[in-house]
Parts: C-alpha cells; structure tokens; sequence
C-alpha cells in the first residue's frame, strides 16, 4: 500500500459454498453484476466523481443461537428462503430484508453495490461486509432501519443474532484522482 497507506488489520475470509453465509443462507442475492455496479458504487458528478463512499464493517455471528431456531423461523429472521434464497411472499417487516429493502419516491429500490466474506477463527466466527455507493444517504437508511431508527418501532432480528464489533465509512478516489496526486502508476 506504499506510499498511500499501512495495512492496519488483516481478517482472513473465503468463499463459502456457494456465496452462503456461515448462517447457511445464500448471500447478495440481489447484489447487481459486476458490469452494473459501476452506476450504483461510483459518484457520477461533483466533488468526488470517479470515487465511491465505502463501508466496512465486521460481524459477529451468534452461530449457535441462529442454529438453534428451526429453518422455518431462521427463514422468518432472513426474510428468504434457506436452500435456494427465494424472497418470502409475506415478507416479515422485522427480517433482514424487511428492514434493508427501500424505494424511492418514484417507487424505484434502492440500490448499494455489496461483498461480503464469512470469517472465521477457534473462537468467533462472523461476516466482513464492504458495501460500495455514490450516495452515504442510501447506506445510512439502511443501517438506521436495521437498527430501529426510523420510529417504526422495529429494529432487524438479525442483529439478535449478529453483532457489529467494527465499523467505518471511507472514500475511495478513482485511479484518475490518485495518479494525479502521485499515488498511482
């Protein structure tokens, strides 16, 4: 990372099965192409085109809790099925994806780019997740329904079971904008 950074923190992470999650639950489902992420992740115009608000955050599953429920009410936790990630028809307002799926005024979802990777150690084992956009707006209504605070009275049950140990936003400059500083070949 010279001359533009140090690493500071190293987690170990892989692909699991197919895109699972170690919950068992197939994960990014309805995360775009690559080819089409580009319009999602990259701010178009204005102080920072070319750049991408990135955020980093570190889970801890509580994997023996999750275990611990039947499929029927861990799917109910997800808001998709378990063995092929198919949206519930009666989607729970509290899952997972009840609090992380929004539209616009013009009724359009919104959208992030996302990636994340289980890790796992002898002690803990959890999720990395990097979410990439061109507006913080997107990712902070998310996070806020995630988390109870939109006055709905309802927070995520994944958190039940999950738990941010780190987190932080950053910006990622195009290449244009670091080989202008120097900091690219």
């Amino acid at each position: 990372f010279d001359p533009i950074g140090t690493l500071a923190r190293e987690t170990p992470s892989w692909v699991y099965r197919d895109s699972r999650d170690l919950t068992g639950f197939i994960d990014g489902t309805e995360n775009p192409p690559v080819a089409e992420a580009r319009e999602l992740a990259v701010i178009a115009d204005g102080p920072g085109a070319g750049g991408s608000f990135v955020l980093a955050q570190r889970w801890i599953h509580d994997l023996d809790g999750f275990a611990a429920l039947a499929t029927a009410e861990q799917e109910q936790v997800i808001g998709r099925t378990k063995p092929d990630s198919v949206e519930l028809e009666d989607l729970p307002a509290n899952s997972h994806l009840g609090r992380v799926v929004h539209t616009d005024a013009a009724g359009d979802e919104i959208e992030i780019y996302r990636r994340s990777v289980p890790y796992g150690t002898s002690t803990e084992a959890g999720l990395y997740f990097l979410a990439f956009t061109d507006d913080l707006a997107k990712i902070d209504l998310m996070l806020g329904a995630m988390f109870g605070a939109t006055g709905d009275g309802r927070h995520d049950r994944l958190v039940t079971f999950s738990e941010t140990v780190s987190g932080a936003y950053y910006y990622a400059p195009s290449r244009e904008t670091l080989q202008s500083l120097g900091l690219a070949g």
